[in-house]
């Protein structure tokens, strides 16, 4: 069902707006622009529609048209003329819908005001549709332009006094709560957001994508994510493959062995095993020795082949089974 929005005035409903026919337009009023000349503001956190919310939103545009104009800035790069501030939604929904068209407001703004624009429009959505991988990149992004810009000394003060998962005391449930609960408003205030959660969600753009996504899919929790963001990019892609071939669950608990076990310099792929399998310090039983038929070693290798090197072509013939594996899970969950 496609959601009817307020219409401001008669101009928006019905359009007044002009073709841009000047190649370096004024600022200023609403224009109807080529959809061909726009291009994307870069490293947005917010992910662009798709499938099924791309397609009410292209059944909307196609009924009512855009209500809400986007907003853009004259920046020529290539062959493209405008970059899109406000609005990257609304204009694959009007391709979508078979425009070639869209209505937009053309902004003079510098790279700093362009920023406030982006940002401004990234808190306008409501908490439900803020992913927690969306909220960590959007908080990296204040903190990077902050240090550009250096404005908001306040709020760079409160997020690099080294992140801790426990400054405040929140439960691992408490901090999920927060993030979903909380107003983009008071969000955006940055003030009104715990200083311990704030670098909780910084601290989640140093994890792995796939565990990261993970943290989207509610599989880990806020506390736990942060706790594996510690760890080296190998033993989180170590976790990842563990987890994906044994269904391994991680708790807050696991999380902060993994993390003490390699501060300490004692992780190995053993160790990471029996954590994540819930063994803990428990010693593991070897696993049982296979012994390859002779028939099947004289169908794929040569008879004067070495064992370590039969050994090693089995190893990887089976990481890329796995690989092949998760990736025709992944698709399925796509379809």
């Amino acid at each position: 069902m496609i959601e009817k929005r307020k219409v401001r005035s008669l101009d928006e409903l019905f359009g007044s707006a002009e073709p841009v026919k000047d190649s370096s337009p004024s600022a200023g009023g609403i224009v109807e622009l080529n959809i061909s000349d726009l291009y994307f503001y870069e490293n947005q956190p917010f992910r662009l529609y798709t499938g099924e919310r791309l397609e009410r939103m292209a059944e909307s545009i196609a009924d009512i048209g855009v209500i809400q104009p986007i907003i853009v800035r004259y920046r020529p790069i290539g062959d493209k003329k405008y970059e899109v501030l406000a609005g990257r939604n609304r204009a694959n929904g009007s391709l979508l819908a078979g425009k070639s068209t869209i209505p937009g407001e053309i902004r003079d703004v510098d790279d700093s005001e362009a920023f406030n624009i982006v940002w401004t429009n990234l808190w306008q959505r409501s908490p439900e549709d803020m992913l927690p991988s969306e909220l960590a990149k959007a908080l990296k992004m204040q903190l990077e332009h902050a240090k550009e810009s250096g404005r908001n000394k306040r709020f760079l003060n409160t997020i690099e006094q080294g992140p801790n998962p426990h400054g405040d005391r929140d439960s691992e449930k408490g901090a999920q709560i927060e993030h979903r609960g909380k107003s983009v408003e008071k969000v955006a205030d940055n003030n009104k957001m715990s200083r311990a959660n704030i670098q909780r969600y910084i601290r989640l753009n140093e994890l792995i994508p796939e565990l990261l996504n993970r943290i989207d899919e509610q599989e880990i929790s806020l506390i736990p994510g942060v706790h594996l963001s510690y760890l080296t990019k190998n033993v989180q892609q170590i976790i990842e493959d563990l987890i994906s071939v044994n269904q391994f669950k991680i708790d807050i608990k696991k999380a902060e062995a993994l993390r003490s076990f390699e501060k300490k310099g004692k992780l190995t792929d053993e160790k990471i095993l029996s954590i994540l399998s819930g063994e803990g310090d428990k010693k593991l039983k070897k696993p049982a020795e296979i012994k390859l038929k002779p028939k099947l070693v004289t169908k794929f290798f040569k008879f004067d082949q070495k064992p370590a090197e039969i050994e090693k072509i089995i190893e990887e013939a089976l990481e890329l089974y796995f690989q092949n594996k998760r990736g025709s899970e992944n698709d399925g969950e796509t379809n």
